[in-house]
């Protein structure tokens, strides 16, 4: 098996530093990049595998292999997506084992090829219901029901919308981080953290006092 597995993040590799994606005019405007909704309405359709030159059947069951074994394949695997623009996102911690299973399953999927905007690796087939895919109780779809399900849809004012954002937004970082949350506090949503005039908090970067300038 180890002498597989070598020869398969060899293969990995090679297609990780020979990607092959349409051309990029470096002189194109900022003014006429699409939106992510307008480029993918138009961009190329393409397999997974046909784009990687890798295969479902290359890769191995996790069953097949050890915890270093599992480790070493996703992160060779989640390099490969990320450099195809094809990013494997969660947004809860799940167990290594689950992530790889997850990606071989549904490795045989069509993929839009996009310039401009980011894309993402499905994680579960069309039609799949919540929490009945390989991720099962870490299912990202459910996640998000969850996350969402006791905000109704009505009408708000932009202070209260606020609010809002910010409890989905604290809900949301306290179960990706656990005990690390406060690190990712959005402390743009919270009013108390404010400047003297108003502005949301711009973690030091002037954002808000460029905007005024331009």
């Amino acid at each position: 098996m180890e002498r597989y597995l070598h020869q398969l993040r060899g293969d990995i590799a090679f297609s990780t530093t020979n990607v092959s994606l349409p051309y990029i005019d470096p002189a194109t405007s900022i003014w006429d990049i699409p939106t992510p909704e307008e480029e993918e309405s138009v961009a190329i359709t393409k397999n997974l595998q046909e784009l990687t030159g890798l295969t479902y059947e290359m890769l191995p069951p996790a069953g097949m292999l050890n915890d270093e074994q599992v480790k070493e394949l996703l992160h060779a695997l989640t390099t490969m997506l990320d450099a195809y623009n094809c990013h494997f996102v969660l947004q809860i911690e799940v167990p290594e084992r689950l992530q790889y299973e997850t990606i071989r399953c549904n490795f045989s999927q069509e993929v839009k090829i996009l310039n401009w905007n980011m894309g993402f690796f499905e994680m579960c087939k069309p039609g799949t219901q919540h929490g009945q895919c390989t991720l099962n109780e870490y299912c990202q779809c459910k996640f998000y029901d969850e996350l969402f399900a006791q905000f109704e849809d009505e009408d708000l004012t932009p202070e209260e919308e606020r609010a809002r954002m910010l409890d989905i937004e604290v809900r949301h970082i306290k179960r990706k981080y656990d005990d690390d949350w406060q690190k990712y506090y959005p402390y743009h949503l919270d009013k108390n953290y404010d400047d003297e005039d108003g502005h949301p908090y711009d973690y030091g970067v002037g954002f808000d006092n460029e905007a005024e300038d331009d």
